[in-house]
């Protein structure tokens, strides 16, 4: 199959190359010449594309797809999967492939107040309500914790000391104010078949991370957590791979942090726990038959370093004249 992964500066989109790459034409795109992904794939499958939030990203996608008769697009940015899903029809018309979650559930999970009040009383949430003058004079105990009401990855996202820590956040709802979660995050990478079945759901330990990925990891078989990310699944509407997340609270369960509704940046650990999701999603899309039931993983341990990728400057410097 022919596949453009976006986001190649970023460890999703090299995730899914490490698994798709030994059987399938993978095109690499970014808005960033440096983009290392770019540099694994050959010359003439590199694309330049406009940022996430651009009007053009979309018409510009779809442009390089029929160029290039690209059958399946991978977006791996975050702000790339509302424009993309909102043209889902335009792709598809092409017989492109856009294995990504509907659009309503996207526009739920970049919402994350609109996200837990969805999943309250259905699945576990923290205590959470936007951060206003009013709520802030409601505040006696501490520690808190705040993050934005939308936005990706840990952004913004800070513990709440004191009076003066609250007073320095904005009033106007743009921000979360949340019970403190003490206990250890967990992240919880599934697999939800495009006619709503949840065929895997592999929670992962984030024991060490750098800029928001996790360099240390192990996959642990908690029933527990398990059985909190297919209800969290379910209840929004995921199809295809999301990446959600959970902390254990002061009474000892787990609760919600947030849904990445796009493949991790840790996705070769599940692989290597005996769950290849981007090779699901290709069997998914090719309409074969896939196993009833959530598959079975083992517990296996991480640990991450650099590598190196030489090439001539020369194709860099095409890129950029791009």
């Amino acid at each position: 199959m022919r596949i453009l992964i976006t986001g190649a500066g970023g460890p999703s989109a090299i995730s899914v190359w490490k698994s798709l790459s030994p059987d399938h034409e993978i095109h690499m795109a970014d808005i960033d010449p440096c983009a290392a992904g770019l540099y694994l794939v050959p010359g003439e499958r590199r694309i330049i594309v406009p940022r996430g939030d651009s009007p053009d990203l979309a018409p510009a996608l779809l442009a390089a797809c029929r160029a290039r008769s690209i059958e399946l697009l991978l977006p791996t940015v975050d702000s790339e999967f509302v424009p993309l899903a909102s043209a889902r029809a335009d792709f598809e018309a092409l017989g492109i492939a856009l294995p990504i979650s509907p659009l309503e559930a996207l526009r739920v999970c970049r919402d994350k107040d609109l996200l837990i009040s969805r999943l309250r009383g259905l699945a576990p949430v923290p205590e959470s309500e936007p951060l206003t003058a009013e709520v802030a004079a409601r505040v006696t105990s501490f520690p808190r914790f705040v993050k934005p009401r939308s936005g990706a990855g840990s952004r913004g996202a800070v513990i709440i000391s004191s009076s003066r820590d609250l007073e320095a956040q904005p009033k106007d709802g743009t921000v979360l104010l949340q019970e403190y979660l003490p206990g250890e995050e967990y992240s919880v990478d599934v697999y939800v078949h495009s006619d709503g079945r949840v065929m895997a759901a592999v929670p992962r330990e984030r024991m060490k991370t750098d800029s928001g990925v996790a360099v240390t990891a192990r996959t642990i078989n908690n029933a527990e957590l398990i059985a909190a990310a297919v209800r969290v699944a379910e209840v929004i509407g995921i199809r295809y791979v999301a990446n959600i997340q959970f902390k254990r609270a002061a009474d000892g369960l787990f609760k919600l942090l947030e849904i990445n509704p796009r493949y991790p940046g840790t996705l070769p650990l599940t692989t290597a726990a005996g769950v290849d999701m981007p090779k699901m999603m290709i069997d998914d899309v090719a309409g074969r038959k896939m196993p009833d039931g959530l598959l079975p993983f083992k517990e296996i341990m991480v640990v991450r370093y650099w590598t190196e990728h030489y090439f001539d400057p020369s194709e860099w410097e095409n890129l950029c004249r791009r």
